[in-house]
């Protein structure tokens, strides 16, 4: 059956299949959670350097009771970005807090070539993007890890309802949750791009 992060729990796991959808300039696909962090390491290590790393994660409760005006608008989130990175530093990221970014139900992330623009896109509820102008060359590559192509991907998205909700949330792990990882990324030189709306 196709599993889950420990921070993610969807309705119908039993509806997904491992499956991939080819876009434009995009491959959307569903992966179960034992194969993922195999799958992202390998695709980073095609990618051109110097790299970049983006965290996607919610405000503090602070901060999101300065902006959010009431019950009916909507949460916020963070968009954080580490520029000039290796692929060895970004391998130091997964060795270090790898466990946290791929469990926790909150946590998004993403890793792109500065140079050629593709990148890798873990979203909510560990739904994953590819970004390419030539999509088409990671096909063999997503193919390797069971993957089947499709020209109508039902995602974990699409399985919610009023009624059947998907749910996320935080983890922690030693010790650490998802701010703790931020806190040790700014430390690093990661900085916050934009806050929107989530």
């Amino acid at each position: 059956m196709f599993q889950t992060a420990s921070g993610v729990t969807i309705p119908f796991p039993e509806k997904i299949k491992e499956e991939f959808q080819v876009y434009e300039r995009r491959i959307l696909f569903n992966l179960s959670f034992e194969k993922m962090e195999s799958l992202v390491e390998e695709f980073i290590s095609h990618l051109s350097e110097p790299l970049f790393f983006v965290l996607e994660m919610p405000l503090s409760q602070q901060e999101e009771s300065a902006l959010r005006k009431d019950v009916f608008h909507p949460f916020h989130k963070k968009i954080c970005y580490l520029d000039g990175q290796s692929k060895d530093q970004i391998k130091a990221i997964f060795y270090m807090y790898g466990d946290l970014l791929f469990n926790d139900g909150f946590a998004r992330f993403a890793v792109y070539s500065h140079a050629a623009k593709d990148g890798i896109y873990i979203q909510k509820y560990k739904v994953i993007s590819i970004y390419s102008d030539r999509p088409e060359k990671y096909l063999k590559f997503l193919k390797s890890y069971g993957l089947v192509q499709t020209d109508n991907l039902l995602t974990i998205w699409d399985t919610f309802s009023h009624e059947a909700p998907g749910e996320v949330q935080k983890i922690e792990i030693n010790g650490m949750d998802i701010f703790n990882v931020y806190d040790a990324f700014v430390k690093m030189g990661m900085y916050v791009a934009k806050i929107v709306e989530d």
